[in-house]
């Protein structure tokens, strides 16, 4: 069965975001017990460790330190009733972030339902009463975004207690938890996962691998406040879970929780920028205007170069020794390259990605479309320093060092698993200070793409020299390469025996041999351009082994179901014994036509039983009557 999503709050068809992944959508959460309207939890509970002050603090003038500490933020949604619905998050003073699917269901294209707002972690605070805010319904679209409301209080609470929203770069792997109200634990309790990627549609979510098995969250955690453990800042809300299929054996099963990131939910709901501190992504001067269509991406090579630069993963922590740097030269009038480039760091944005009908994603060329969340930073570094670029860069990720000193040292001590796109090198304050800047960067494990606006700038002279690889290195990876397009090719082979040749081309297998036979005769083989592309071909080669590995799960599902059918086409063509000569004619076409779908390579198992059914049914039809 194909796999879902499941919301981790009641209601309506909100309720089951699908997913993307094998399995099954896991059983409805049972409902809650009634909650009394009187309660409330008393103390707080334990801070994050290490917490300190974030800017949206200084930006809007709530005193962070405090308010990260105690959590007062964090509050639980019931019905009128007292049911648990979820969790919310709270900004400012008298607004509320939520699911959509936490809000009743009234029947109404904007549900005018009222809830209780419960402060749970602020001593002897009364429930409020809440309903939707004017224009801040963004339910679940039809593609499965979306899913997000901001309710409005009845009664405004102390500013002081608004959650520390933050533009954080999601790292990889990184701890975060959040505080879920499931059923029998009114009270509400811990979940820990770490970050594992980008799934979903539209890659709007991000998974979380839960801690253990009792970390995967349920019913009561929607709209949860998701913070990092590392600087208590809340990136994202808890959306929905994944539950695979029961069928799947039990200790191969993946439960897994989804959040939606703070700049996706600023994507859908833009006002609530006035409640989240950190820099945008992209650069003001680099935003595209996103117009869509062929005509506004006049150099469509270039832009599917990008996207594929963009879509593939980092070499940080695989490639030790090999910097993952690519220099681009766009000159000053090459207008076509610089709108390429800016339109491919504004679609990467989660925040600035799409919009409306997403006009730019559904009319762009075929393969022009990065990834959401696949650059970290876009700078336009033209007239910056070296401490300008790298506290920018230190607020992305709200790095730490002892003493909380430069922006210099906050990076030294710290890895940067960023993707960073800066663009005029050679127009920077000190171009080669900062490059220098940018190979201490790409040590501490970031992907970087240079963009150059003069061909003829002594920085591409430096930038060849820094991050020039070690020949020996790139001599082994394509040892390994080779290895893996043999594997590829074995698989091909294997998937074309099987009769799988319809999902695995086995014209593939030759491309990738002639492929690599240039790669190692490749003119830039010493250069820092064969990074780019031997990484290139590694994800190639990937998704040819992929696709044979997908033709050979295929092929063995459908193994048993093709038996099963020859052994039916032979019972039924035995009976045809007992049936007079003009019949037996009229059946032959039928059963040569159900034995033929039946043999083909490969075998369309849908149209081989479609032909079986009409040979089994015609055997059973009464002779007509003269």
């Amino acid at each position: 069965m194909a796999g879902r999503a499941t919301a981790t709050g009641p209601r309506g068809p909100c309720a089951r975001p699908s997913g993307t992944a094998r399995g099954r959508a896991a059983r409805p959460f049972a409902g809650h017990s009634p909650f009394p309207v009187t309660h409330r939890t008393k103390g707080s509970l334990p801070p994050l460790a290490g917490v300190s002050s974030c800017r949206m603090g200084a930006d809007i003038g709530i005193p962070v330190n405090e308010s990260t500490a105690g959590g007062f933020w964090r509050v639980r949604i019931r019905g009128m009733t007292g049911e648990i619905l979820g969790a919310g998050i709270l900004l400012g003073g008298d607004t509320v972030l939520t699911c959509a699917h936490v809000i009743p269901d009234d029947g109404r294209p904007v549900p005018a339902s009222q809830v209780l707002v419960d402060l749970v972690q602020v001593p002897d605070a009364a429930p409020v009463t809440a309903r939707v805010a004017a224009g801040c319904w963004v339910p679940r679209r039809a593609d499965g975004c979306g899913d997000i409301a901001l309710l409005t209080l009845d009664r405004p609470q102390p500013a002081e207690h608004a959650a520390p929203l933050y533009r954080l770069s999601p790292e990889p792997l990184g701890q975060v938890r959040n505080l879920g109200f499931p059923r029998h634990n009114d009270d509400g309790t811990w979940f820990y996962a770490k970050i594992a990627g980008t799934v979903g549609p539209r890659a709007e979510w991000l998974e979380l691998i839960p801690d253990s098995p009792g970390d995967v969250v349920r019913r009561g955690c929607s709209g949860a406040g998701v913070e990092d453990v590392k600087t208590g800042h809340v990136i994202g809300m808890i959306v929905n879970r994944y539950d695979d299929a029961a069928d799947i054996p039990a200790d191969e099963r993946r439960l897994r929780s989804n959040m939606i990131h703070i700049e996706t939910i600023l994507r859908h709901l833009p006002l609530v920028h006035r409640f989240v501190g950190g820099d945008r992504v992209v650069d003001a001067r680099l935003v595209s205007r996103l117009t869509g269509g062929d005509r506004n991406v006049l150099d469509i090579p270039f832009a599917q170069r990008l996207a594929l630069w963009l879509r593939r993963e980092s070499l940080a922590g695989r490639r030790a020794g090999v910097a993952d740097v690519e220099t681009v030269v766009i000159a000053h009038d090459d207008s076509g390259r610089y709108e390429a480039l800016s339109r491919a760091v504004t679609l990467a944005d989660r925040e600035l990605s799409g919009g409306g009908d997403d006009e730019a994603v559904s009319a762009a060329p075929h393969g022009t479309v990065p990834p959401l969340g696949s650059v970290d930073l876009a700078i336009d570094v033209t007239g910056r320093t070296e401490t300008e670029v790298a506290r920018r860069v230190a607020d992305r990720m709200d790095l730490r060092s002892p003493g909380d000193t430069s922006p210099l040292s906050r990076i030294r001590a710290n890895a940067v698993p960023l993707t960073v796109v800066a663009v005029g090198l050679d127009r920077a304050s000190e171009p080669e200070a900062l490059l220098h800047f940018m190979k201490l960067l790409a040590d501490q494990g970031a992907r970087l793409m240079l963009v150059f606006r003069d061909p003829h700038a002594a920085g591409l002279r430096l930038a060849e020299r820094l991050f020039r690889p070690d020949p020996e290195r790139i001599d082994a990876w394509l040892d390994e390469l080779a290895d893996r397009v043999a594997e590829a090719t074995g698989l091909e082979q294997e998937a074309t025996a099987a009769g799988a040749r319809a999902a695995s081309d086995p014209a593939e297998a030759p491309a990738l041999r002639i492929n690599l036979t240039r790669l190692r005769g490749d003119p830039e083989l010493r250069t820092h351009h064969i990074v780019a592309k031997l990484a290139a071909f590694e994800h190639a080669v990937r998704a040819v082994r992929e696709r044979a590995e997908t033709a050979l799960r295929t092929a063995d599902a459908q193994r048993d179901e093709v038996k099963e059918l020859k052994g039916l086409l032979n019972a039924y063509a035995a009976l045809l014994g007992a049936k007079a000569a003009s019949e037996r004619r009229e059946l032959f076409p039928l059963q040569r036509a159900a034995h033929r779908e039946l043999t083909a390579v490969p075998c369309d198992v849908a149209a081989a039983r479609r032909a079986v059914d009409r040979f089994v049914r015609a055997v059973h039809l009464p002779p007509e009557a003269p």
